[in-house]
């Protein structure tokens, strides 16, 4: 085995008001092991509060051609951060357009008919050419805990994955309140899909030894193609001492000594899978993680949630992420670490609850769902949702039941991380919390004062 040569990561920060462009280009970006998506917005505006937050090294701007517009926002960008690389792409631009752009402080010039290779090139590491730091930034393990609650997960949950106590996880939950100037879960989930940053497929920093833990011994079956990924897998293994059974051979394993044996949890590692490497999960009913080294599209995706697959890791993370995703699938969790599990999930479970069967398909909301949904992303609480739309709050309890019973959801924070992945959610960030009366409301609809009345 061989260990690769230590990578450098570019932290990238995507603005484009065009949806399939910039879900597109930050697919393509974050599939490199050397780039780390922090985010993406649609509104140019936005991308100054998601520099603030997350400090990307490289800020990709959709110019259009719009680029003298984009020039004043570049102004602005190089005044609060004048390390930072701005590379800006654009269609149709005149020599007078060019030197604007210029002069404000762009980094890289990229027309759109040069394609993604010509920007890739220019997203190469530099030196000195990082977002300065600021106290309002958030820090990789804030980021843990908005991803992790949009996920779902329970105080008690994220502590026990994280590592850490229930009480530090408050702690972490106010201090991102602070920074998102939000006031609740459901609230920082919306503010971060508006900002794109719960397109992370990371998870908490892994075990160092087998034995920190009072749970019983988790026994890995490796299966799968053979090449770098397998060995990477066998040595993390070696190296913090967990028992595991490599399987070269596909074929019934029922009666091997370890499966009749072993009295922890067994779970199963599939590397690229071929059809006879699912065979053992069936075989077993054990639950799987799937390891792949290429890109997985929806169709694929769902069919390894069919068969057994409750967790996925892109084989260029093994090293950080293996030991965390092994440990929570032994323990019975589904582990969804990257954004196109989570509308397949929220898909299934509503087929599932409704007892439909069929293709997953885009859910389709009525108009009040939306303006409950948009509601309900801006901040308000059931009551200050009914005085927006003026209708009663048992009103918006029942159709905000539906809502989630259409998203295959449970509460606001999934609501809001199924319905960004779907491209549901208002493209501009919610404002912060504070009385409805006195804030911006939903397109559409005038704030109305608690001293108003209705007929």
């Amino acid at each position: 085995m061989v260990t690769p040569p230590a990578r450098v990561t570019v932290r990238v920060a995507v603005q484009s008001s065009r949806r399939l462009l910039r879900d597109t280009l930050s697919a393509c970006l974050a599939i490199r092991p050397d780039i780390t998506v922090v985010g993406k917005v649609a509104e140019a505006d936005g991308i100054l509060a998601l520099c603030e937050l997350r400090q990307p090294d490289v800020v990709i701007l959709d110019a259009g051609p719009r680029l003298r517009e984009t020039a004043v926002l570049v102004s602005d960008l190089m005044r609060s951060y004048p390390e930072l690389n701005v590379i800006v792409s654009y269609r149709n631009a005149t020599e007078q357009d060019l030197a604007a752009a210029c002069r404000a402080g762009v980094t890289s010039l990229v027309p759109e008919s040069h394609g993604l290779t010509a920007l890739l090139t220019l997203l190469r590491p530099r030196k000195a050419r990082h977002a300065r730091t600021t106290p309002g930034s958030l820090t990789d393990r804030e980021v843990e805990i908005v991803v992790l609650t949009a996920s779902g997960h329970s105080v008690g949950e994220m502590a026990t994955l994280l590592r850490i106590s229930p009480l530090t996880v408050e702690n972490l939950k106010r201090r991102v309140f602070a920074k998102l100037d939000v006031s609740s879960s459901a609230h920082a989930v919306s503010r971060a899909a508006s900002l794109g940053m719960l397109d992370r497929s990371e998870s908490p920093a892994p075990r160092t030894r087998a034995d920190d833990s009072g749970d019983s011994t988790v026994l890995t079956v490796v299966s799968g193609q053979d090449g770098f990924a397998i060995d990477q897998i066998a040595a993390v293994l070696v190296a913090t001492q967990l028992p595991f059974v490599l399987i070269q051979t596909p074929g019934p394993v029922a009666d091997a000594h370890w499966a009749r044996w072993h009295r922890g949890p067994i779970v199963a590692v599939l590397v690229d899978p071929g059809r006879q490497d699912w065979d053992l999960v069936a075989e077993l009913g054990i639950p799987a993680i799937l390891v792949h080294s290429k890109p997985v599209d929806p169709p694929e995706l769902a069919e390894a949630l069919a068969s057994g697959a409750t967790a996925l890791i892109p084989a260029d993370r093994i090293d950080d992420h293996f030991l965390s995703v092994l440990r929570m699938v032994s323990q019975g969790y589904l582990v969804v670490g990257s954004r196109p599990m989570r509308p397949l999930i929220g898909a299934v479970r509503a087929r599932w609850e409704d007892g439909v069967a069929g293709r997953l398909e885009l859910p389709e909301l009525t108009a009040r769902e939306s303006d409950i949904l948009r509601c309900l992303a801006q901040g308000y609480s059931i009551r200050q949702t009914a005085r927006v739309l003026g209708i009663a709050p048992k009103t918006v309890e029942n159709v905000q039941t539906r809502l989630f019973r259409k998203l295959g959801v449970r509460n606001r924070s999934g609501a809001f991380a199924v319905a960004d992945a779907f491209g549901l959610l208002p493209a501009t960030a919610p404002p912060p919390a504070g009385d409805p009366g006195g804030r911006a409301s939903p397109k559409g609809y005038s704030s109305v004062s608690g001293n108003d009345q209705r007929p």
